[in-house]
């Protein structure tokens, strides 16, 4: 089997909390007090277009949340989201680690909108050590499709069984592999270590 060169993360459920799953979704209902499944409805018909890059966060919230009158702000709104990102603080040292060794090339490959992912990767220095980010905001199309890690493999000018992919979701993990990617699943963040290990990463 081919050396690892390159390492490619996702970011929400490995490096981070998730951005915008249900779970902060539901959060969000219950805090601003309005009905969860009539905005998701509308969520599940604009996420595509969202996490693409292909509508702003205003006009994302416009859509769902803002098409009636409501007690709270868009920006009110906004820091509540932000605020839902947290750090996996070891899985962070140990890409800091990584990034260091200069052993690998290192990326994510992440499902995320343009404004949270700014965010993300501004708030927690995650440029200091990738210098990649293959978001479906930047490139206009979603795991687990396939063609996103296509266009990744195409870009890097890397062969798929020198690649490595982490994440916390299977049919993502199904998604690369069939894309000929090596692929690990995090089954939960505190594993990052033990799973990239059992890859091959030394670090």
């Amino acid at each position: 089997m081919s050396e690892i060169t390159t390492i490619f993360f996702d970011v929400g459920g490995v490096l981070l909390t998730n951005g915008w799953d249900h779970i902060t979704r539901e959060a969000a209902a219950t805090t601003f007090q309005y009905d969860y499944e009539e905005v998701e409805e509308r969520h599940q018909q604009h996420v595509g277009n969202f996490e693409c890059g292909r509508v702003s966060l205003k006009e994302y919230l416009n859509q769902v949340v803002f098409t009636e009158s409501r007690s709270f702000t868009i920006e009110e709104y906004t820091d509540f989201m932000e605020t839902q990102s947290q750090p996996h603080t070891e899985n962070l040292e140990l890409l800091r680690r990584l990034a260091k060794s200069d052993k690998y090339q290192l990326a994510t490959v992440n499902n995320e909108s343009l404004a949270l992912n700014e965010y993300r990767i501004n708030t927690y220095h995650l440029h200091e050590s990738i210098p990649h980010f293959f978001s479906s905001c930047y490139m206009g199309v979603m795991k687990p499709d396939c063609d996103i890690f296509q266009r990744v493999l195409w870009i890097t000018r890397q062969q798929g069984e020198q690649c490595l992919f982490v994440d916390d979701r299977q049919e993502n993990v199904e998604a690369a592999r069939s894309c000929g990617l090596r692929a690990a699943w995090l089954e939960k963040p505190s594993n990052l270590a033990e799973v990239l290990k059992s890859a091959g990463v030394v670090f």
